[in-house]
């Protein structure tokens, strides 16, 4: 019964938003590195790139990775927004029927069922990318997408994550997917009960889950604020 309830979560349009992601890099190389590769210098990240999202989901992430030698060309007042809006003309002299507007941290691309948020971002020695923030004149906020891709990689995780998310859109609990995917990862973490366990073992799995939720009154405060700054 689990293996069929995570196949009924596998989202089912992966090679339209594959497609959409293809056709963002491809627009934005040509504007930045005058190619027009598909894959190259973008990373998929949020829930899609985690790989913990379920069928139907609508808010879709990605990082473009610019030329360091952009550096100086951005990083002065008001380089934050020029950037972002920069990012924004290449999509939509690329793709001039789609609906694009920026936003204060990323450019936004709406498509029919779901939307890109779109972050150019400048990679640094550690691993980690400086993006911009276009309030009070511009600054430049550090994320760490790659570690936390590398957390979620186990597979039982990835699908309490999934199994989380569809409880979460029934019920309509206020839980942001990067908090879901904190608590899981806390949770597992806590306990070594389910390392490499099978779908047999599920049912404790998903019931030692809630049980561990329902203790975190005062500390899911702190987490949500956590996650929410990630």
């Amino acid at each position: 019964m689990f293996s069929e309830f995570i196949g009924n979560l596998a989202i089912s349009n992966t090679t339209t938003i594959s497609t959409r992601y293809g056709e963002i890099t491809s627009a934005l190389n040509k504007k930045f590195r005058d190619t027009e590769s598909k894959t190259d210098n973008t990373l998929q990240v949020g829930s899609f790139g985690r790989k913990t999202g379920i069928n139907g989901i609508s808010d879709l992430d990605m990082l473009y990775i610019m030329p360091k030698t952009k550096w100086d060309t951005y990083n002065k007042y008001d380089g934050q927004l020029k950037l972002l809006q920069d990012t924004k003309t290449a999509i939509l002299k690329r793709y001039p029927s789609t609906k694009v507007r920026v936003d204060r941290l990323v450019v936004t691309v709406t498509y029919t069922n779901f939307h890109v948020e779109v972050q150019p971002v400048f990679e640094q020695d550690d691993d980690s990318f400086k993006y911009p923030d276009t309030s009070n004149g511009g600054s430049w906020k550090i994320t760490k997408p790659k570690e936390e891709m590398s957390a979620i990689a186990d597979l039982n995780l990835r699908r309490l994550c999934k199994m989380a998310r569809s409880w979460k859109n029934k019920h309509g609990v206020a839980m942001g997917g990067l908090l879901i995917d904190t608590l899981a990862y806390n949770f597992l973490n806590s306990t070594s009960d389910y390392d490499s366990r099978s779908y047999a073992f599920y049912h404790w799995l998903s019931r030692d889950f809630f049980k561990y939720l329902s203790e975190l009154p005062k500390k899911l405060n702190i987490l949500r604020q956590e996650a929410d700054k990630m």
